[in-house]
Parts: C-alpha cells; structure tokens; sequence
C-alpha cells in the first residue's frame, strides 16, 4: 500500500520530529462532524428506498481520520497522521435505458498523508491501510453486466484488491498485510490502494463455489495506455459452507514491460491459500490464515503469512475485538512480522473509534523493532 514503489527507503536522512499529519486531520475535522450530522438525518428522515430490489441509484460516503504515533524503534519515531475521504456512486443500467442486469459505479477518494510506514517505522508492511500520498483521483469507473445463470462480467478502471484475496475476518485489521499479501504487492506494481487498473473482470458462482479471473495492465499509472507496459493476470476459486468455513486458492502473474530501471521481478507469479471460520452463529467474527508465495527468485518477498481473529467484545456487543500476526519473508534479511491487536468501539450506527497497537519485529528485515500506537475514527453513510 502507499506508493506503487513497493520498496521503501530505509536510508533516508532522519526527518525533524514534526506532525506532517497533523493539518490532514484538522481539515477532515469539520468533514467528520457533518457526516455524523448527515447520517443521523438520513436515518431519521421518513421514505428511503422501496422494499424488494435494488434502487437506481445507491451512493454512500465514508471517512477514516487516523494519528500514528510511532513510540520507538524503527528510523525515527514520532507522530504522523492520514486521512481518507471515499465517495462512490451505483447506478442500476435497466432504470436508466441500459440492458436489463446491467450497472455503473464511479467511485473517488482523496488522501491526505504521513507516510509514516516509509518516513518514521520502515517497515515493508505498512502499519496503515490507508496510508498514501496525498492526492485525489477516481479510484473506480466500471461497466457491469450480469449474464445467464450466476455470470457477472465487468471492464473498466477496477480495483483489484476489493475482488481478489479478500479475508472478511481480517477486515478490522490495520496493517496493510492483512489486505494485499505482500508476496505479490510488494513484487509487481502496485493494483491495490491507492492505485486501480484498467482491465475485465469475470466471476461465475454456483451453490457455495465462486470462480473470478481479471485482466489488468501492468502499470497502473498508465491508464490511458491499456497494456501497453505489460499485463497482470489473476485467478482465484473460493469455496463457503453455510456455517461460516471458507476456502480461497488464487494465483498471479505479472510482466513489465520498459521498466528495466525498477528493481522488480519479471516476469513474476505466485498463488496464495486462506481459510476462513466462523465463530458464531450466524458466522459473523470468526479466524482466519492464509499464506502466500512469489516463484522468483528475484522476488523482495518471497513468502508471507498472516493469521488472526475477529471476536465480539464481551463487554459491549455492538463492539469488536481483532487480533493478527503477519510474516514477510524477505530477499536478503531478516523477516519481518507484526503483532497487531485492536479493539473497535461503536459509537453509533454511522461512526466507530479504533485504538490499535502494533509491535514490528526487524522492521525492513534490518532495522530496530519499533511499536506503534494508533487510533482511527472510520464514520460511513450511506
């Protein structure tokens, strides 16, 4: 996650400790308190949408505000902050004159920034998932259209990482592994968060089976290119029980093209395997492991692995308890791995607080072993 350079600095001259953070999060202040506002309207407001199928057109919003404080260890610790703003919008084809199973989405986000991963910790698994560059942009518009028995077929500027390798128990997890595995982030250019690539997209499901392959370019920052600088190719079966087990297997592959000055392997391929079980009834918190590998031998990462649980608080219901550990085998050093554990407070129904503490071990495989403190307010209407 971050930038698309999957490599980070480690060498980069000591920085002032300063809150570069800091104005990200006065500026989303004000945005936070209107969303709760206008959440909290929308729900007391009367109507909404008719029972019995989809609306024609479905949008949501959602905001994540963050302060990182990296306690020590790693290159130079210190405070840090990121903020997201995420907006998106669905149109449903057949109330617009599209065919019938047809659907639009366009959807935006703008970062504003820390970088406290590559700045203060160094570490390869970035400690946030929203972490980026500052920036706007459009980070989906795609064209979908559903066909004959269980086929949906999509194209379009896509992102990657909301289709492929998905673990829905990892989802309160902040540490960026627990989304993109690092084995195939980190040895290609970046398709997940902050980035998304033109390409298609197929899936198929039937009973309790889902098989999706994609497309892609190469290089993301070459949207008007196509496949000009080469493709990426995905793969991936899943497989759930009613009772919450679940089962993934993918595979990957990338070739560059015109990108000899990038340390990257290519071209490159790997796979990844998790599995997926329920914990309660109706299959909500449950645990996870899943694991991944890179067949090059010139890949930064070669394998990594991630394990966790999400469980209801016994203290309040409506909050939530999440905990993980993340591997990273690295080229040439040691692992790296992190020991994440978080707890999610609701609240209200549009709005939770997350306090998360994270321990790096041989953060870029080489550097002191750093803990960081964090804590996230995620608000969301839609």
């Amino acid at each position: 996650m971050g930038s698309t350079t999957p490599k980070l600095d480690t060498t980069a001259r000591r920085r002032r400790r300063e809150t570069p953070g800091g104005r990200a999060l006065q500026r989303c202040g004000a945005l936070a308190v209107a969303l709760h506002m206008a959440g909290a309207a929308a729900a007391e407001a009367p109507g909404g949408a008719p029972p019995g199928g989809p609306t024609a057109l479905q949008a949501s919003l959602r905001l994540d505000v963050e302060a990182i404080d990296a306690l020590r260890g790693g290159i130079d610790p210190g405070v840090t902050g990121d903020a997201v703003l995420y907006g998106a919008i669905r149109i449903e084809g057949s109330a617009v004159g599209l065919p019938a199973g047809s659907r639009i989405r366009v959807a935006f986000d703008r970062v504003q920034g820390g970088s406290a991963s590559a700045s203060r910790i160094g570490a390869v698994q970035s400690v946030s998932n929203i972490e980026a560059d500052a920036r706007s942009r459009l980070s989906e518009v795609w064209y979908g259209q559903r066909v004959g028995a269980g086929w949906d077929l999509r194209a379009g500027l896509i992102a990657v990482d909301a289709h492929f390798d998905t673990v829905d128990s990892a989802g309160l997890l902040l540490n960026s592994s627990f989304g993109a595995q690092p084995s195939w982030s980190a040895n290609s250019l970046s398709l997940f968060y902050p980035s998304s690539g033109v390409g298609v997209l197929a899936s198929h499901r039937r009973g309790a089976w889902t098989q999706r392959a994609g497309l892609f370019q190469a290089d993301p920052g070459d949207r008007s290119g196509g496949m000009r600088r080469g493709p990426m190719l995905l793969g991936e079966t899943a497989w759930r029980s009613a009772p919450g087990v679940g089962v993934k297997l993918g595979l990957w592959g990338w070739r560059g093209r015109g990108m000899q000055d990038l340390d990257l392997p290519s071209p490159a391929w790997g796979g990844w395997v998790a599995l997926e079980r329920g914990l309660g009834d109706d299959g909500a918190p449950g645990a996870f492991v899943r694991a991944g590998w890179s067949s090059s031998s010139r890949a930064f990462v070669h394998s990594d692995l991630q394990a966790g649980v999400l469980l209801r608080s016994p203290l309040r219901p409506a909050d939530r308890v999440s905990a993980g550990v993340a591997r990273a085998a690295l080229r040439g050093v040691e692992p790296e791995t992190v020991y994440e554990l978080g707890y999610r407070v609701a609240i209200s129904r549009h709005a939770w607080l997350q306090p998360d503490l994270q321990y790096l071990r041989h953060p870029a495989g080489h550097l002191p072993d750093a803990t960081v403190a964090m804590l996230r307010l995620h608000m969301e209407l839609e």
